[in-house]
């Protein structure tokens, strides 16, 4: 496979302009947050992100659906993410750029697949975003089976959490995640829950043994939404990625070194 990463160029005093210059010395848990992007069209749309514990330390993983228009065939862009974002408030740290977004290009042909990427930010004065928002870690294979998920997600006029459902709130759901039945096709490929999150909940985690008091769990997948026919049009989906997709993939975006600005 082939992955495809797209760098922004920010002037340097536009990437924090937007932060408030507060830290969370307290180390406040705050790695769920809300995505803001403007689509090919021009309009402003929103989904959910995570920061992830990497080497890098800047990194969120997302929906590849909210970095790629799928319809316009084109790259998303002016990425803000809020970490922390809950009840209108944008958090302690403001916004924080991203620059740099990477998928598997197998999605740009089918959005049905790898519908998972990563997302770069600036950060400033040498500090890790993950130090000022905490982090969750990854399981590089998803499970099988059947297992308790908590999942999260802004979703806004649409979905069934039990929540305002505004995109202005945090929402959260727990119960069980679960295999599709071998009857449907690539049902390998995917993992179900019995409830549609909502728009803007896209990208949000699915956190299998999550612990509120610690903040801890894996993230074992990540709100894509409902499968074509045969699959049944309820509840929402996942990619089961595996460890050879999704640690080349993390590494690419760790790593991504934009080409010379000429070539742009």
């Amino acid at each position: 496979m082939v992955s495809m990463s797209k760098f922004v160029d920010i002037p340097p005093e536009e990437r924090m302009s937007n932060t408030t210059g507060s830290f969370a010395d307290d180390n406040n848990f705050s790695a769920i947050g809300l995505l803001r992007f403007v689509k090919p069209d021009g309009s402003t749309d929103y989904c959910t992100a995570t920061v992830i514990r990497t080497d890098n330390g800047n990194m969120a993983i997302t929906a590849a659906h909210c970095i790629w228009d799928i319809i316009a065939e084109n790259w998303n862009t002016e990425f803000y993410f809020f970490p922390g974002y809950n009840n209108g408030n944008p958090g302690s740290l403001g916004a924080v750029r991203a620059h740099t977004f990477s998928i598997w290009s197998d999605f740009t042909k089918d959005e049905t697949l790898y519908d998972y990427g990563f997302i770069k930010f600036y950060y400033q004065d040498g500090r890790k975003l993950q130090d000022d928002t905490g982090a969750f870690d990854c399981d590089f294979d998803v499970p099988p089976g059947e297992y308790q998920t908590t999942v999260f997600g802004y979703p806004y006029n649409s979905g069934e959490m039990d929540c305002p459902r505004d995109g202005e709130h945090l929402c959260e759901w727990q119960g069980n995640s679960f295999e599709f039945p071998n009857n449907l096709p690539n049902y390998q490929w995917h993992r179900g829950i019995s409830i549609d999150v909502g728009a803007g909940s896209s990208g949000g985690p699915w956190i299998r043994n999550y612990d509120p008091n610690t903040n801890g769990g894996n993230i074992a997948g990540i709100s894509h939404g409902w499968l074509p026919a045969p699959y049944p049009k309820e509840g929402t989906t996942s990619w089961a990625w595996l460890n050879d997709d999704f640690s080349s993939l993390l590494q690419d975006a760790e790593n991504y070194n934009p080409p010379p600005m000429n070539n742009f």
